[in-house]
This record gives C-alpha cells, sequence and structure tokens, in this order.
C-alpha cells in the first residue's frame, strides 16, 4: 500500500517563506528535504533544525568542492549524517524512496562542480548495470533524480553557464523516476514555466522552493 510524501525542495536561494520563524507552520506535513544545490550550509541547517526532517542534497557549482564534504557531520534527526546529506552519483534510500545524486552544472570556466557533457555521460555510463538491474526489479531505477543543472532543452538556459547536460535526458528515459529535481537556473518570473512532463517524469525547476508530493512504498516493499 502507498500513501503520500512531501517533499520541501530548496535551491539557488535563501527563500524567507522557508527561512522564517512561520517554517514550522508552513511546512507542517514535509516529511524529507532535498536541496539541488548552491545553498548556505547554515540555511540547510536551519531548515534541519526547524523541521527534524531528514535532508539529501548535492552540490552546486557555486558550493565548496564536493569531493570532502562527506568528511564534515550535521546532527539531525538524532543521527551523525555526514556532510548535510550531500550525495554524489550515488543512490540514497529515506524514507522509503530512493534519490539518485547528480552534482554540479556544465563546465563553463575553471570553477568547482563542473563537468563537459561527455564526462557526465561516461559517469552516468559507468552506473548503468546499477540502474538497469532496478529498472528490472522494480518498473524504475529510482524515485528521485535530484541535479543542480537542468536536462539538456528542458529548463536549461540560453548562456554557457545554464545549458542542460545531454545525458539527462536519456536517463530520465532509462531511470523512469517520478521527479527529476533540479535548480542552477534562476526564475524571477512568478510566471515562468517550472514544471514540464518528460516520458511520464515530471521535471521540476526548485529554485527558491517548492514542495512536491509522491507515493510512498512501504518500507518492507524495496
Amino acid at each position: 500500500m502507498k500513501k503520500p510524501l512531501h517533499i520541501l525542495c530548496v535551491a539557488d536561494e535563501v527563500d524567507l517563506l522557508v527561512y522564517s520563524a512561520q517554517i514550522c507552520e508552513r511546512f507542517s506535513d514535509i516529511d524529507l528535504i532535498l536541496s539541488a544545490g548552491d545553498i548556505p550550509n547554515e540555511y540547510l541547517e536551519y531548515i534541519v533544525s526547524m523541521l527534524n526532517k531528514p535532508l539529501i542534497s548535492v552540490a552546486g557549482n557555486h558550493d565548496k568542492s564536493d569531493d570532502p564534504i562527506g568528511r564534515g557531520v550535521l546532527q539531525y534527526n538524532n543521527e551523525q549524517r555526514g556532510g548535510l546529506g550531500r550525495i554524489r552519483f550515488s543512490i540514497k534510500k529515506e524514507n522509503g524512496i530512493h534519490v539518485l545524486g547528480l552534482p554540479g552544472s556544465i563546465r563553463y570556466n575553471d570553477g568547482q562542480n563542473q563537468y563537459s557533457d561527455l564526462w557526465m555521460t561516461f559517469r552516468i555510463i559507468r552506473m548503468l548495470p546499477r540502474l538497469l538491474a532496478r529498472r528490472l526489479l522494480f518498473g524504475r531505477s529510482v524515485d528521485i533524480i535530484l541535479a543542480h543543472a537542468p536536462p539538456r532543452g528542458i529548463h536549461d538556459g540560453g548562456d554557457p553557464a545554464h545549458i542542460g547536460f545531454s545525458a539527462y535526458r536519456w536517463l530520465i528515459r532509462l531511470a523512469k523516476p517520478y521527479y527529476f529535481i533540479h535548480g542552477h537556473v534562476h526564475l524571477y518570473d512568478l510566471q515562468a514555466l517550472r514544471e514540464m512532463n518528460y516520458f511520464d517524469t515530471t521535471v521540476v525547476n526548485v529554485y527558491g522552493h517548492r514542495v512536491i508530493t509522491l507515493p510512498k512504498e512501504d518500507d518492507n516493499a524495496r
């Protein structure tokens, strides 16, 4: 049996609707927090400490290099979790759902957490055996793909810094997640397109914040 899971997603800026004394009232039904990157650690710590819910995050291109992040420790939910829950090219299970984390953006200068389109393609190809096995066993490889950058041609920008990764498009078709969550592309127009359906996956730009809902598997289902 499935029941809905409510997830608070944040990215790219400190949103005053979240960083507020009313956070617990506004987000009282939240079960999980996802960060798509470029968020100050102090902001994430505030959200986690106030809502007391698990956090999964990926590094953005303006975050510090993601290589040593696992060495830091944040206390939340009475457990020791590494590096603000940050994951890097791996799958993490939390609250009964599986999240694949993909950090960084397209390479546009010598900054941190930037990758060429070809490098990202090869990095995802290395994950194919596990993703294909999970797709055959469960019908989908993961429930959510959490990335900093968008897929190529979906919500991405026209400038060199905000082009999406082309590999994300076929990854969505292969993995069949409920959601592909990303940030990186700032939205200043309230009417700007935030969501798009792509091969039965909802691609969402969570710039600022966004709450999503998806069915939760029973803990013993997978």
